[in-house]
């Protein structure tokens, strides 16, 4: 089965000329430990069989082998390359063969350990080059009969244990690269499934901001229309109504696209914020005019005296995302409260009288573009970015905004702000409620 057009781009080249089969920094560690461990084995073994076992053949592999060892436990952080230690393999190992000799499983087992470690760890545009380096050394040692500069016998016994560890090592990098490769693939999953719901989202997210968007500018059309061809035939109390549904479609369209806006301003930290003194109760009124209609019962239990540290203009975003949330999810009322929970921070709090939100929904509800009804059993208009960005905003100039269950019914949002110390307080509070 082949791979979609998106699935293409997220796949890793691995056969490209700039990288290795499996990524070097990922398993450096662990291999350097495999590295050091058997090469510290080897020396110990092949310094016994040199002492005790009167068998010089073993001195070159003993120092080749505490030579690889140092390098191994030096690497283990250091270095992003496997093409110095390699080198360094093949080269203590084709000495150690051509000094020492070597028995044709020793030779066998170490061609496959420089195949398979090259193979693994090298861009292919080195592969190559250390190929012919290591075959160089296979020839050399070929040629001498894998007897080594001098013919020993008597060293099955060492070659046979040498075979065992060389073998171990092609395991060891055997496995190490297939819980790479599975580590890759695991990811590549991941971020197919990333894609995947990016794409869902995104096409959620145009068909939800187009419904969004057509209202308001269906409505503004149709009464700009009337008013255009018919109002000097209209009363004025009629004409005055319609301007007033213009105003509201005209405002409604603004805070959809201020909050679409936003998002990514806020994501890139590029949204600048101009703290100053303002009074809460001031924005508080201001925004429940603007949003709430007389059909919602609105409670505004605000100290006048209680400024706070804020951007007027994000606090009314915040305010006024809170009450459209209330208006829309909530019952009938919406109870606007405030306390000073903890010394030097003024807690905000919007609640209403309806069914609240159910402890596994507590969270989900901040994320972008989720609401807790979708599709055609969506009663209420939003995108789902009311919540997220009141969090986000009031995170942004040093607060926070959670969900709390309300007594005896109902939800509660509550944000905090910086109070503003008595020896900073202005002669009048500033007024939250004029536009910057």
């Amino acid at each position: 089965m082949y791979p979609s057009e998106h699935e293409r781009v997220l796949v890793i080249p691995h056969l490209s000329a700039g990288r290795s089969p499996i990524e070097y920094g990922a398993i450096r560690h662990a291999l350097h430990q495999v590295r050091a461990a058997s090469a510290a084995l080897t020396a110990v073994i092949a310094t016994g069989f040199a002492v005790f076992g009167s068998a010089p053949y073993a001195i070159p592999y003993a120092v080749g082998a505490a030579i690889v060892a140092i390098d191994a436990l030096y690497r283990q952080n250091h270095g992003d390359s496997a093409t110095v230690p390699l080198l360094i393999d093949i080269t203590v190992i084709g000495t150690a063969m051509v000094i020492g000799g070597a028995s044709p499983s020793v030779q066998v087992a170490a061609l496959a350990y420089g195949i398979v470690a090259i193979s693994v760890l090298l861009p292919t545009g080195q592969t190559g080059i250390l190929m012919i380096y290591a075959l160089v050394w296979a020839s050399a040692v070929m040629a001498m009969g894998g007897s080594g500069l001098r013919v020993f016998a008597d060293r099955g016994a060492f070659d046979g244990v040498l075979t065992i560890i060389l073998l171990a090592d092609v395991a060891a990098l055997m496995a190490g690269a297939t819980r790479n490769l599975l580590a890759v693939q695991d990811r590549q999953q991941e971020l197919l499934e990333q894609e995947r719901r990016t794409v869902e989202v995104k096409n959620e997210f145009v068909s939800m901001v187009s419904h969004e968007l057509r209202t308001p500018i269906t409505g503004i059309s149709g009464f700009a229309e009337t008013l255009l061809e018919h109002w000097r035939d209209l009363p004025p109390s009629e004409v005055d109504e319609f301007l007033m549904i213009l105003r509201g479609e005209s405002d409604h369209l603004a805070n959809l696209v201020e909050d679409i806006l936003v998002i990514p301003r806020l994501d890139a930290g590029q949204l600048r914020f101009h703290l100053e003194q303002v009074a809460v109760a001031n924005v508080a009124e201001a925004v429940a005019e603007m949003v709430l209609d007389s059909s919602t019962t609105v409670e505004i239990d605000l100290p006048v005296y209680v400024t706070v540290w804020s951007d007027p203009a994000r606090l009314r975003q915040i305010l006024r995302n809170l009450m459209e949330n209330a208006r829309k999810y909530g019952g009938n009322e919406i109870f606007v409260s405030g306390e000073e929970r903890r010394e030097g921070t003024y807690t905000v709090i919007v609640a209403d009288d309806g069914a609240g939100i159910a402890e596994a929904d507590r969270e989900r509800i901040f994320e972008h573009f989720e609401q807790l009804s979708k599709g055609d059993a969506r009663l209420e208009q939003g995108v789902g970015l009311g919540l997220p960005i009141a969090r986000k905003l009031a995170r942004a100039m040093g607060g926070d905004l959670w969900y709390e269950d309300r007594f005896p019914v109902g939800a509660a949002f509550c944000f905090n702000l910086d109070l503003v110390k008595e020896s900073e307080r202005l002669p009048s509070p500033v007024d939250a409620g004029t536009e910057m």
